[in-house]
């Protein structure tokens, strides 16, 4: 068979778009990925070619046809678009520019080909996490050959799985992490704890997405549009339509106890509620001891700093002190669109004033919540439980259940 050169597919794709079919940059790296897998595997004949690029740029019968026809039209007789050798270099090309892509966005950093590779080819939203990683690792409290070959290990699974070999973001270490008690996760375990968060924010948010597209049925009935629907059934209403709900904007209001028993499990719950919420509204977080503070959320990888170099570190804990100054606040910070969710153990001083604060608080939200690491409630957090939900969040899956009924 004859050899087609490479550059000729993009005018082949310019053809189809000329034809009317949706052929963007995201079609264009898919057909040209398609096609070195293809040549790979040693399957590049015209007809294996020709069905696996209709299956991926036709979006209909009707443009099926239309891709067959220009298909025949472009590539006559026994062409092929390119052998394997060719796309071995092609993607030695495209690992190359990669790497050299994440050389130039990382200057700072030595990290090793298979990271760079990883960082280069990875979504806007990878690239970011793996940067505050390791500006999260050279903030100097952290163990940077440890941090760099962590990501080195999470850097190999994206690679494998964008391959094709399916390899899971969480291993059977990270699974014995997520029923760890969060008091006894060591220094070096912080790394590998950070990233089984992220995905369990993922299986959260598939699970609320779902969970939201079954109940949008459950609106009010649409009688305009199901009459209308019922036309191609002979006017019975076989398929009933029914209104979306509105989705509501809603804010979230963060108080964070950073005692020294606290400091690390309110660090996590805040990373995972706040990759939660990203979409879903606007948060604001507070960190509390005797008194209260306002935190920004642009880079929680410096929570630890942020905390330890404030006023409030190694000092008291008042609850009713913390809650008393964050509805003071003006503008309100507290009202029927906020949700407040407290992080704390719920040991304090002051308990009558904290428990007189904590009912006021609850008058003035939407939903207080209250997450809390105890494995044992204190008898002043029982008490509360009796009129707030208290969730025991003892280890990282016990947060992701309770964080999942926050989208509820």
């Amino acid at each position: 068979m004859n050899t087609l050169p490479v550059e000729n597919l993009s005018v082949f794709l310019s053809q189809l778009r000329s034809e009317g079919l949706l052929v963007g940059p995201a079609e264009a790296e898919g057909t040209l990925a398609l096609l070195a897998a293809l040549g790979a595997a040693g399957l590049a004949d015209r007809q294996t070619v020709r069905e696996s690029l209709k299956a991926m740029l036709a979006k209909s019968p009707k443009e099926g046809r239309i891709f067959e026809q220009s298909f025949d039209d472009f590539f006559v007789g026994g062409t092929v678009l390119v052998e394997r050798e060719v796309f071995e270099e092609i993607q030695e090309a495209q690992r190359r520019h990669r790497i050299d892509t994440a050389r130039e966005a990382l200057p700072d950093y030595e990290i090793e080909e298979e990271l760079a590779e990883a960082y280069g080819g990875a979504t806007e939203e990878r690239q970011a996490w793996l940067k505050n990683m390791l500006d999260f690792a050279q903030s100097g409290n952290r163990n940077l050959p440890l941090m760099k070959e962590y990501l080195k290990k999470i850097a190999t699974g994206w690679i494998a799985a964008e391959a094709g070999l399916g390899v899971s973001g969480v291993d059977e270490e990270e699974d014995n992490l997520l029923h760890k008690n969060l008091s006894a996760i060591t220094e070096d375990e912080i790394p590998r704890a950070l990233h089984l968060i992220e995905a369990l924010v993922r299986r959260v948010n598939l699970q609320t997405e779902r969970r939201r597209l079954r109940e949008g049925r459950r609106g009010m009935p649409d009688l305009r549009r199901t009459i209308h629907a019922s036309l191609r059934t002979g006017g019975v209403p076989v398929h009933p339509v029914y209104k979306k709900r509105p989705r509501t904007t809603r804010r979230t209001v963060i108080l964070c106890d950073i005692s020294e028993s606290m400091i690390l499990f309110s660090e996590f719950a805040l990373k995972f509620i706040t990759a939660l919420g990203r979409e879903r509204g606007k948060t604001r977080a507070f960190i509390f001891s005797e008194g209260a503070e306002e935190i920004g959320l642009e880079d929680l990888t410096r929570f630890e700093q942020t905390v330890k170099g404030s006023t409030l570190w190694r000092r008291g804990t008042d609850i009713g002190g913390a809650l008393a100054y964050v509805s003071d606040l003006r503008p309100p910070a507290l009202d029927a669109a906020v949700t407040l969710i407290v992080l704390s153990d719920a040991r304090t001083v002051a308990q009558p004033l904290a428990g007189g604060a904590i009912a006021e608080a609850q008058r003035q939200v939407r939903t207080l919540l209250w997450l809390n690491p105890d494995p044992q409630f204190s008898p002043f957090a029982q008490k509360i439980a009796e009129h707030v939900p208290m969730l025991r969040c003892n280890t990282l899956d016990e947060l992701a259940r309770a964080c999942a009924r926050l989208s509820k």
